[in-house]
């Protein structure tokens, strides 16, 4: 709310301080108390009304690490998915342990995240466990950016670990059937065929309802998703067949678990009993993509049916379509 001055708005609470804006640059009253808040501001509007305008724009926002985190976790968990508001505040926490909360943002830089990667390494934490911490605190800090807090993310540019990484997993064709097989109950048996058949994420599956089928189509929409953007698919037959077996088709498909993650641990539990210890549900999303680049389909029809937005994403499975390539190799004739 304006204060009847141009430029000039109000005091506000983040968190648990509070804050006044000018020209539309966030600047802290430095306090948690409403009423010395309010006699600050005071002063403030009798500066700019006095014509000290380049005094008030000159100052800065000093705000310490301590202050941002208590802001930002306000605003993240009434804001971000719950999963990726535990990560960042996870990965704040993290930031914590090798610096204090009294120091400044702009006292922050590659040396802070040296020294936590050093303390994770002394833990014998895996590299991608670090670069998980890295990415979310490099994520967190775009919105001390975006605050005016600093010019720009002490992180940003910051090199990520080097780790091997892991080949997707994948079963083959004979090795899902045996897979589908073998699970007795009937729900989550058509769940797991539904990730096969769809190459969907746990989430979009879990999240479909019924109102995002259209049998006369033969598509179906995901509305919640990881790049937060609603798309229709085309249906595979195999999933069309499971959609036709339910009787009740009101609310969400797959109602019959409460919660995901109670799911993850059913399908891990089938890919131990059928003889795939080391996969997890998220390698059935890699089986519906590999069988698909096995099978001669381009990466670029496998991207748009998994949902990538960068191309790059789909680059690992790239050799598993060469096809072309091989075709191309076999033309070549030498008279040798």
């Amino acid at each position: 709310m304006k204060v009847g001055i141009m430029g000039l708005r109000k005091p506000f609470k983040r968190g648990n301080k509070w804050y006044y804006e000018i020209n539309r640059k966030r600047m802290s009253l430095r306090t948690s108390k409403k009423s010395e808040a309010m006699q600050l501001f005071a002063e403030i509007v009798r500066l700019y009304q006095s014509g000290r305008l380049e005094e008030l724009k000159q100052e800065e926002c000093k705000v310490s690490l301590g202050q941002f985190e208590d802001e930002y976790l306000v605003w993240a968990e009434s804001t971000q998915e719950p999963k990726t508001f535990q990560a960042n505040r996870l990965a704040l926490r993290k930031l914590l342990e090798v610096e204090k909360r009294s120091v400044q943002l702009e006292g922050l830089g590659f040396r802070s995240l040296d020294n936590l990667v050093a303390k994770c390494k002394g833990n014998s934490l895996k590299s991608t466990t670090i670069n998980n911490y890295i990415r979310h605190i490099r994520a967190v800090f775009n919105k001390a950016v975006d605050w005016d807090y600093v010019k720009e993310n002490p992180f940003k540019g910051y090199k990520e670990l080097r780790a091997a990484k892991r080949p997707p997993a994948f079963l083959s064709a004979q090795e899902c059937t045996n897979l589908i097989k073998s699970i007795e109950d009937t729900e989550l048996r058509r769940f797991v065929i539904a990730l096969l058949y769809t190459g969907r994420r746990r989430g979009e599956l879990f999240a479909l309802e019924w109102a995002d089928i259209d049998f006369e189509r033969d598509c179906y929409l995901v509305r919640k998703s990881k790049t937060h953007l609603a798309k229709r698919y085309p249906m595979h037959p195999e999933f069309r067949a499971v959609l036709k077996s339910f009787d009740d088709r009101q609310g969400r498909v797959f109602k019959h678990w409460v919660h995901p993650d109670t799911l993850t641990g059913l399908v891990k539990q089938a890919l131990v009993d059928a003889g795939h210890p080391d996969m997890r549900l998220h390698d059935l999303r890699h089986t519906f993509a590999s069988n698909l680049a096995e099978a001669g389909e381009s990466l670029q029809a496998i991207g748009e049916l998994l949902g990538h937005t960068d191309k790059r994403t789909t680059e690992i499975y790239a050799h598993l379509s060469d096809h072309h390539l091989r075709a191309s190799l076999n033309r070549l004739k030498l008279d040798v």
